[in-house]
């Protein structure tokens, strides 16, 4: 199962690193310009996949919710979407109520990812918003939304880029 934590977690960053960067990000009063996770802070930001919080912090410490986890996720496939957006789009197969109200603040992220086919039905990121999202719903959701990715697109090994391996990234 970590295998495909971390696999997930490659194919993330090597799509991060290949997509267009935004505007410059905000600092964060608890990431330290000499923090070991600063410059991937800086890159998520900047792609905009992830915000913050409005204190200016970024929690990096903090327990991630499903509705967190689904919002960054969607925003992550997006980016994605947009740096694959001459490829032959397939029709979803899966058409699942999201399970908000409409006005909402997580509901239009979440039906982009069930619209789209990146979240399958009964896919633990639908049950429990509010729960924190353990290492498990983490490798599910994520192996989901590639598996989604995979169904929706067809992508010629010489159509990737993969950038040139860097230095080993601590995880803890």
């Amino acid at each position: 199962m970590f295998r495909i934590v971390r696999g997930a977690i490659a194919l993330m960053v090597t799509a991060i690193i290949t997509l267009p960067a935004s505007a410059q990000p905000p600092e964060f009063r608890d990431v330290p310009a000499d923090h070991w996770a600063a410059a991937a802070v800086k890159e998520v930001v900047a792609k905009g996949i992830m915000k913050g919080f409005p204190d200016g912090t970024f929690r990096g410490d903090q327990p991630v919710t499903r509705y967190e986890l689904a919002v960054t996720l969607a925003r992550f496939m997006r980016h994605v979407e947009e740096s694959l957006n001459d490829l032959r789009a397939r029709t979803p197969k899966v058409s699942l109520v999201v399970p908000l109200k409409p006005q909402h603040w997580a509901f239009k992220d979440l039906q982009f990812l069930v619209s789209r086919g990146y979240v399958s039905e009964g896919s633990p990121l639908l049950r429990n918003l509010h729960q924190p999202v353990d290492p498990d719903t983490l490798s599910i959701v994520l192996a989901q939304a590639v598996v989604g990715l995979v169904e929706r697109y067809t992508i010629a090994p010489e159509e990737l880029e993969v950038p040139e391996a860097g230095p080993p990234y601590r995880l803890d």
